[in-house]
């Protein structure tokens, strides 16, 4: 810690100053109304205190009745009855009401709220009390008898004193009640010609006066004595929770988010003083033009803390005010009933350190494999980029680069190669950046570069180019040379966002666009980019309400024999009639499905539904299945497969699985395996979309399929007259015959593209010429054999 009880004092300042001293006016005390929060702490330890010695009062008041009793016996016969009780009996009236107001207040202590004006009453009942006490010496002395008069002077002495120390724990009360009796015995020594009396009475008086005072001198000194200790220990256990031994400095705030304290160190380093920031709203502090507040994530972090009473550490938040960073850590303040009643914590100017410096702050802000920035960092860079530029439409621009091929190195040289490589890829984005931007690492083969230069989509495009030609270049690690490449996404600052978050998802959404157009590339971000993610999300969610509900059903289509037209198989489709879109293709929700993990579940229930409704068809056909590469995933499909063919009782060779030539790309055996335990169940293997666009010859015969579907764009093509696709479909032909392979054109639409097809060899068809998509009777969709719309 290296911190003393003393620099913690000189860190937050005197808890009191002396701007408002009560040395001069500590008797007073009890009746103001507590107006600084230096005497709120006070007041805290002024209502215990009281609390207790109020249980005294009843025994002042006793002793005054019993004082007015005698006073009343030893006067009459001196002096007239009457006067007497209605002396005794206001004076015993005002005793009876000092008494029910102390036991009120002792049973629901409320110092702050009720102190001053129940003291202030009873400072003014005391005095009427005393003024009472004047009555017998000024209207009765010279009536009474020697013996009386001698008795009114003792019990006046002994209301003196008896009544002034008791009212000693509050000031203004024991001081004009000693004030006022004081008066009685000297008109009484007068009265009694006897000087020597009004000297002691006199003399006793103002020792009286100045115990009193001084007792109440004693109590504020002590007190806030006390709130300095418990004060700096509180400071310093806050230090040692933070571990903030190299914190800016300490500050304080009330439970309305004011500034009540704030280290000195810390305020000039904000560039103001201690004094001039008491009573400020941190917000205005920190932002004094509300420019950042909705910009900044540190910003809204820390106010969310604030906002539900949660103790937060190191969020890091821009100063507008002073153009820094800030590292704030802070814990939330209770009282006694456990309500929030402000905060406290630490602050240090991290603008520096986190770039430069070597301490926790920076390593927190590194990524430990590459030494460049975290995600942390970039963060806070982009953010501090967007804050910067606010009032400049050239905000800079994000770059999310994404490394193509990568994980092929992962995989075939491993993880140390991999980071090394990882390494040597930094030092290039770096080397092209140079000064005009941050370069990070977001995690995993994904990089991020916060550039501040020039944003127009010229300088951005030049910038993208050379960053992926420069990827590109091939890297020499332990003698093998790499190959890897980039996909970058580009959104514009101030232009795609004016948020940190903001501008991240529309450089992501880019870098999603990049890659679907190919490897190697960049895109810009686009509006209309996040509204199709909207729809998607959108729709995502109406996929799993619909697979909740299996508001998904399934419709046949016939393949049929390219010479009799006889059916032979029909495809298995599922269909989707949304509430508000309508009909929904395939192609695009069987892709979510597939995103969201529950493509095995719905192919299951396909293959088992489809299973039952083929052991209904009276011509004995088989049915086509289309199963997705991600079912192909270890043996979950083969277990399926043999679940529904016992439960239906499908004989085997009725059902055929359809698969895609995108299930080869990677070269994953794992994919063969499960196709070649799918093949010895006795099902029969489709290849869909021959030669679309993935087409291998091995894969023909490596996967022993015993049909391929030729796509319907050389079938079109082919009939058209097409030469390039007629030599293709001839080819495919060729080859299938030569494997044995049956063949099914798809897309089928009129009669002399079947008749065509039939002349070329092609032995079966599939198209909306046999029929379209439809359900069947034995169908669980409440429809019967209705059709279904052109849906692919």
């Amino acid at each position: 810690m290296g911190q003393s009880q003393g620099s913690v004092k000189h860190a937050m300042g005197a808890p009191f100053a002396s701007a408002r001293d009560l040395a001069d006016r500590v008797t007073l005390y009890d009746i103001y109304r507590v107006s600084r929060p230096d005497d709120t702490s006070l007041c805290d330890i002024r209502e215990r205190q009281i609390a207790t010695i109020l249980k005294l009062a009843p025994v002042t008041i006793a002793i005054q009745l019993f004082c007015g009793a005698v006073m009343l016996a030893a006067l009459s016969s001196s002096v007239d009855r009457l006067e007497l009780l209605a002396w005794f009996c206001v004076a015993g009236s005002l005793c009876l009401v000092r008494t029910f107001r102390a036991w009120r207040l002792t049973r629901n202590p409320q110092y702050r709220a009720e102190a001053p004006a129940t003291f202030l009453s009873a400072t003014l009942t005391v005095f009427l009390l005393g003024l009472f006490w004047l009555v017998p010496p000024l209207l009765w002395f010279d009536q009474a008898s020697p013996s009386a008069q001698l008795l009114m002077a003792v019990l006046t002495a002994v209301l003196v004193s008896a009544g002034s120390l008791t009212f000693i724990s509050v000031p203004p009360a024991a001081l004009s009640f000693a004030l006022v009796t004081l008066a009685s015995v000297l008109i009484i020594s007068f009265k009694m010609d006897f000087p020597a009396l009004s000297v002691l009475a006199t003399i006793y008086g103002m020792a009286v006066i100045g115990a009193i005072t001084a007792n109440a001198r004693q109590f504020i000194a002590n007190a806030r004595f006390t709130i300095e200790l418990e004060e700096q220990g509180e400071i310093i256990e806050l230090l040692r929770e933070f571990e903030a031994s190299g914190s800016g400095g300490l500050w304080e705030l009330d439970a309305e988010l004011r500034m009540i304290k704030i280290s000195d160190e810390l305020a000039r380093q904000i560039g103001s003083t201690s004094q001039a920031l008491r009573g400020i709203p941190v917000h205005k502090m920190l932002d004094p033009n509300n420019r950042v507040a909705d910009m900044s994530s540190g910003m809204r972090q820390l106010f969310h803390h604030l906002r539900i009473g949660q103790p937060f550490r190191d969020i890091a938040v821009p100063a507008v005010a002073n153009d820094r960073w800030w590292a704030l850590s802070g814990r939330p303040s209770l009282d006694e009933e456990g309500r929030l009643k402000g905060w406290r914590g630490v602050a240090s100017d991290i603008t520096e350190v986190r770039l430069t410096g070597i301490d926790s702050v920076r390593e927190a802000r590194r990524d430990p494999l590459t030494g460049i920035a975290n995600r942390l960092l970039i963060r806070e860079q982009l953010e501090e980029m967007l804050i910067d530029s606010y009032d400049d439409d050239n905000r800079g621009a994000l770059l999310l680069v994404d490394l193509d091929r990568f994980k092929l190195v992962n995989d075939t040289l491993g993880h140390a190669i991999g980071d090394r490589l990882l390494c040597a890829i930094a030092m290039r984005l770096e080397d092209v950046v140079g000064t005009d931007g941050q370069v990070g690492r977001l995690g995993g083969d994904e990089f991020a570069i916060v550039w501040t230069g020039m944003s127009d989509r010229d300088t951005l495009r030049v910038l993208a180019s050379r960053l992926i030609g420069e990827v590109s270049l091939p890297v020499s690690i332990g003698g093998a040379i790499l190959n890897v490449g980039a996909t970058i996404g580009i959104a514009v600052g101030g232009v795609d966002g004016v948020r940190e978050g903001e501008l991240m998802r529309a450089a992501d959404l880019a870098l999603y666009r990049a890659k679907g157009n190919g490897r190697g590339n960049f895109a810009f971000f686009e509006p209309h980019l996040l509204e199709a993610a909207e729809d998607s999300r959108l729709l995502e969610n109406d996929v799993r309400d619909a697979l909740v509900k299996k508001s998904m059903h399934i419709a046949y289509q016939r393949i049929v024999d390219s010479k009799t037209h006889r059916t032979v198989c029909r495809e298995a489709l599922l269909r989707w009639h949304h509430p508000t879109r309508g009909w929904i293709a395939p192609d695009k929700f069987i892709p979510i499905i597939e995103d969201v993990g529950l493509i095995h579940q719905i192919g299951a229930r396909v293959i088992e539904e489809a299973c039952e409704e083929a052991m209904h068809w009276q011509d004995n056909s088989c049915v086509a299945v289309n199963v997705s590469a991600a079912q192909l995933t270890g043996e979950g499909l083969e277990d399926v497969v043999t679940r529904a063919l016992a439960k239906s009782g499908l004989d085997a060779s009725r059902l055929e699985l359809e698969v895609t030539e995108t299930i080869f790309i990677g070269e994953d055996g794992d994919t063969l395996d499960s196709l070649e335990r799918l093949r010895a169940l006795g099902v029969g293997l489709v290849l869909d979309d021959f030669g679309k666009g993935y087409s291998s010859l091995g894969y023909l015969s490596r996967a022993h399929f015993s049909k391929i579907k030729i796509d319907q764009e050389f079938v079109r093509g082919a009939v058209a007259g097409e030469r390039e696709s007629s030599a293709i479909v001839k080819a495919i032909l060729a080859l299938a015959d030569g494997l044995g392979i049956v063949t099914t054109a798809e897309g089928v639409e009129t009669e002399k593209q079947a008749t065509a097809l039939a002349a070329l060899g092609v032995q079966q068809m599939q198209g909306y010429y046999f029929g379209r998509p439809e359900t069947h009777e034995h169908d669980a969709i409440p429809e019967r054999r209705r059709a279904q719309p052109a849906l692919g």
